[in-house]
């Protein structure tokens, strides 16, 4: 992996913080949310896929394909989709922070009222449900990773990814969120909407916009501010630079032209 995430060289100040590096070109990106969004300001190079009125629009599957798909799949579906008309098919990485939070609490909320459990519903709870319907109705027999919320969180789909190309030349990271029902969301931040992102990465250097992600373990007081802008609200309003607070540390951003 050193080839794609590699430890800066230059010596760090004492007093400051040790940081890594991953780097990418960013060949597509694909976004869908519940709530309309004008699209005219967004990042270059990719699209945002109309709301439908919050039901994302997946009409290249199945009628009895596409009843199976909650809110939060069809999402997912419909934007990885989108990117594999753009560039083929190819390995993926499939994130969420809690997944079919809705699901399964109905199924825990069942067991404690003495309920049997619906083996249907189960199968479409797990956390790698998303990536598999999306494998199984696309007819993709390339591998895929399903990863959960993490100290990292998305980010860890970006180190996944540039493992991943050590071995192929694109790869599909797609990125989803709901909101949680209101028992969890007391106590755990979360999205206020349903939305999906996708991205084609490749190798840092193609003839493609360059993605530059930077980790900086600790925090830093000046620069952890409550505004500062994700990822996904950057890319929105086509903001190509900003960074992210986790728990720990802090993750930097910036889109280049090639």
């Amino acid at each position: 992996m050193a080839d794609a995430m590699q430890s800066l060289p230059a010596p760090a100040p004492e007093s400051a913080a040790p940081e890594s590096q991953l780097r990418f070109s960013l060949n597509y990106w694909c976004l869908w949310q519940s709530e309309p969004h004008a699209a005219e300001h967004c990042w270059p190079g990719g699209e945002v896929l109309p709301s439908h009125r919050g039901c994302a629009d997946v009409g290249f599957l199945p009628m009895m394909q596409r009843r199976r798909l909650s809110p939060l799949a069809r999402a997912a579906c419909a934007v990885a989709w989108r990117c594999r008309q753009q560039d083929g098919d190819m390995p993926s990485v499939f994130f969420s922070s809690h997944g079919e939070s809705q699901y399964y609490l109905e199924m825990l909320t069942g067991i404690a009222d003495g309920e049997s459990l619906s083996p249907s519903r189960f199968s479409l709870s797990v956390h790698n449900a998303v990536a598999g319907q999306y494998s199984i109705h696309g007819g993709s027999f390339l591998p895929y990773v399903a990863l959960a919320g993490g100290t990292e969180g998305m980010f860890g789909a970006f180190v996944e990814a540039a493992g991943l190309l050590l071995e192929t030349p694109k790869v599909l990271v797609v990125w989803y969120e709901q909101p949680l029902p209101k028992a969890y969301s007391a106590y755990l931040p979360c999205s206020e909407t349903t939305w999906a992102l996708a991205m084609v990465l490749s190798l840092a250097g193609e003839p493609s916009r360059q993605l530059r992600l930077t980790r900086r373990s600790g925090l830093d007081q000046i620069e952890t501010q409550a505004d500062s802008p994700d990822l996904v609200r950057a890319i929105l309003n086509g903001r190509r630079n900003g960074y992210s607070q986790q728990n720990g540390s802090i993750w930097h951003w910036s889109l280049n032209d090639a």
